[in-house]
């Protein structure tokens, strides 16, 4: 691992997690762990009611969830900034049926009010990859000495019949009702919502105040493989290059990871593609173990990177690896897919691959805090 004065290593003390399986941490991540789903052919909802834009809701419920979980981290408001992000425009119907449209960019305000952010305040859309991207750049803030505390990660909620039409259109909603990531009989994704949020600050500032300490994000990287609207051009090999990236910046090889939380959406190219880029990153005998927990979720959309990076920091926390539900007859038996059933294995370095329409890419790497 690269050596960091510990001002510039950026460490998750908070976590809050709201998903189909849960409105709180514990009880989604417990679900994920016994192996149940809470994907329905109609979608996977949260079960909460929110008042307003439902992903303002969700984001916010996350949000005072991760902050009460950090405790009292007390940093001045100028020394504060909030990357709690959504990737699509917030649509409602009203009076008469008249489309109702607000601003993506009214969940990060929400969030950065309620914890008095005066410092960089920025939502990140990139599609699929905006959680991963929102952590990656408060990261960033830290490491630069911008700020000590960043609020960061997404929310999510994309049910309006407008988007659910266009993914429709699109091919990429399964129809058979259940999600089969890297199973030969996928047949696409089934929408979901939710959110994860995480306060982040330096690993000096953490010991200092006696947090608890989550994980270290070590390493990162955003990139893009621009072709096509919903299709990569690459055969995988972008894929590929991002996380071997983000695993350089941390200073260790991919070889040194224990577990991977891949995209793995259940459509039919995804799928094909991310398989293809993982096993040309380890053409010896070990690959790490590789799960998709999207078929317990369903496909939160922009806040997938944030919830399953949620899931690799519980799963460095707890040494326990999320299955892959639903996978039957996997795509390749050069990877181990965890199929099924929750395993018990030592956590120290985990990956979680965010993959968007349009190209967007993103790999976060984490690491238990030595």
């Amino acid at each position: 691992m690269i050596r960091r004065p510990d001002a510039q290593r950026v460490v998750v003390t908070g976590i809050g997690l709201v998903t189909p399986l849960g409105a709180d941490r514990e009880s989604g991540w417990a679900r994920v762990l016994a192996g149940e789903s809470a994907v329905t052919p109609s979608g996977a909802r949260v079960p909460l009611e929110t008042a307003g834009p439902r992903a303002v809701g969700l984001a916010m419920f996350a949000a005072e969830s991760a902050g009460a979980d950090a405790g009292d981290f007390g940093a001045l408001p100028e020394r504060t900034g909030c990357s709690v992000s959504c990737s699509k425009p917030l649509l409602s119907d009203g009076p008469a049926g008249a489309l109702s449209v607000q601003s993506p960019e009214d969940v990060t305000r929400a969030a950065a009010r309620r914890f008095a952010a005066e410092g960089p305040v920025m939502n990140l859309a990139a599609a699929c990859a905006t959680g991963a991207q929102s952590v990656l750049a408060a990261a960033g803030w830290i490491r630069e000495g911008r700020v000590d505390v960043v609020l960061a990660g997404a929310a999510e909620s994309s049910f309006h019949p407008l988007y659910q039409a266009g993914f429709q259109r699109l091919g990429v909603l399964s129809t058979s009702g259940r999600i089969r990531p890297f199973d030969r009989a996928r047949d696409g994704f089934i929408l979901g919502e939710g959110a994860g949020v995480f306060v982040m600050e330096s690993l000096a500032r953490a010991r200092g105040r006696g947090a608890r300490i989550y994980g270290e994000v070590t390493g990162g990287d955003f990139s893009c493989d621009a072709h096509h609207a919903t299709r990569f051009n690459s055969s995988g090999r972008r894929m590929a290059d991002c996380l071997r990236r983000a695993s350089d910046r941390s200073g260790r090889s991919v070889e040194g990871l224990d577990y991977i939380n891949a995209h793995g959406t259940a459509t039919t190219l995804n799928d094909e593609l991310e398989s293809q880029a993982l096993v040309s990153l380890f053409p010896g005998s070990h690959r790490p173990p590789v799960s998709s927990t999207k078929g317990a979720t369903g496909h939160l959309l922009g806040a997938t990177g944030a919830v399953e990076l949620a899931f690799c920091l519980l799963a460095l926390r707890d040494g326990v690896l999320p299955p892959t539900l639903h996978l039957e007859n996997p795509v390749t038996d050069e990877l181990d897919f965890i199929p099924q059933r929750t395993r018990r294995a030592p956590v120290g370095r985990a990956a979680s691959l965010s993959f968007g329409f349009g190209g967007a890419l993103a790999a976060v790497v984490v690491e238990a805090c030595a």
